[in-house]
């Protein structure tokens, strides 16, 4: 069979990526070795219950977002329900339970009620958080012109270029004087990585900020949902989901990829 393209993997990258392609037009085939679709956005079930294998909230589900906008132009939005979870997150430790609101003000109320002591530091760490998305969403999109402000980056971008200066431990260990406020702030260190010493802030904020700022979605029924539409999503128009394939050698020619080879990666 001949298509414009192959994707190979099937998790949301390439799901997201195989529907947009289908929808102007392009003959897709998209390959995946599961046995089911998604990668870290499926599920399973035992006995009664439906168990998430990694995706289970969703951030940046925001007024004029990027994700509502790919929702709405693959007609997800329509089929797929997100559902708002009550906080962030609750943290529960030998100090107690501490549980991190949504909202700019909630989480900074929060936060200084339990440690007045890093009031500043605190107001420091949100105002970073929200300017960081704020800054991020507003840049410019066009190289050159981010290369002809690249020497004003600190006057117009002050949080972006702070964030990137530090790991999130370097700038914690710099603004934040109590250990346990240290540990509230990174308790969903493990969404992004395992050692605040190595994660840029500025990766570790933005997505934050997303949560904070309008909340964590939940995918009604599991993430599988999303996944399988997706997937159903390029078929209907067009295109091929194999699923159980793995792809063995690209194939190239004349400096462009020509095919794939793939096999069944359960019945070898």
């Amino acid at each position: 069979m001949k298509y414009n393209t192959v994707i190979i993997g099937g998790g949301l990258a390439g799901l997201t990526a195989g529907a947009t392609l289908s929808k102007f037009g392009r003959k897709v085939l998209l390959l995946e070795q599961h046995h089911k679709p998604g990668g870290c956005a499926t599920t399973f079930k035992r006995k009664d219950f439906i168990v998430e294998v990694g995706l289970h909230e969703m951030s940046g589900i925001l007024e004029n977002g990027t994700l509502p906008q790919i929702f709405k132009m693959l007609d997800a939005d329509k089929e797929v329900e997100l559902l708002k979870v009550p906080e962030f997150y609750a943290a529960y430790s030998e100090r107690g339970k501490f549980v991190f609101p949504h909202g700019y003000d909630n989480a900074t109320k929060a936060l200084i009620d339990k440690y007045p002591e890093d009031k500043k530091g605190i107001e420091r760490f949100i105002k970073l958080i929200a300017g960081i998305r704020k800054e991020g969403v507003n840049q410019p999109r066009s190289a050159w012109v981010r290369k002809l402000i690249y020497p004003f980056m600190p006057l117009l971008y002050p949080n972006l270029v702070e964030a990137n200066r530090h790991t999130v431990g370097s700038w914690l260990d710099k603004y934040i004087s109590n250990e346990n406020a240290k540990i509230d702030l990174v308790a969903h260190l493990a969404y992004w990585g395992d050692d605040p010493y190595t994660l840029s802030m500025f990766y570790y904020g933005l997505p934050f900020s997303g949560f904070i700022e309008n909340g964590g979605h939940f995918i009604k029924g599991g993430s599988q949902q999303l996944s399988d539409y997706l997937a159903a999503y390029i078929e209907k128009q067009g295109g091929t989901v194999l699923l159980g394939k793995k792809a063995e050698k690209i194939i190239t020619g004349n400096g462009q990829v020509t095919g794939v080879i793939f096999r069944d990666y359960f019945n070898k």
